[in-house]
């Protein structure tokens, strides 16, 4: 059986090669972070004496300004495989300043 890669000639992409140039430890939105949540206990159930526990996201300065630089990087990269469109382009701009910003602001005033 030929497969569709094989008959067009073209290089399927794996996600190593996608990431292969990047932390790993950015991009990686709420996996594998210690103390990133909490939980909070409601009421028990009168009946059964059943206790429901809602998860609560903390916030993170670092976490928000990692995850931001990720999507920056994302971004560059697809506006730069794609060079014909100035909107994905502009956007890339934006957002990379936007970074900068938040980035020296946390810095500047949350610097724990």
């Amino acid at each position: 059986m030929v497969s569709l890669t094989e008959l067009y000639n073209i290089k399927e992409t794996t996600l190593t090669e996608l990431k292969s140039d990047r932390d790993p430890a950015r991009g990686n939105k709420s996996k594998n972070r210690e103390k990133d949540f909490y939980f909070v206990d409601g009421p028990a159930d009168p009946e059964t004496g059943k206790v429901t526990s809602k998860v609560v996201r903390k916030p993170s300065f670092s976490n928000m300004v990692n995850d931001m630089e990720a999507e920056a990087q994302d971004l560059k990269k697809l506006s730069d495989s794609n060079p014909d469109d100035m909107v994905l382009y502009n956007l890339s701009e934006e957002l990379k300043e936007i970074f900068n910003t938040l980035r020296t602001h946390v810095r500047r005033n949350y610097n724990d």
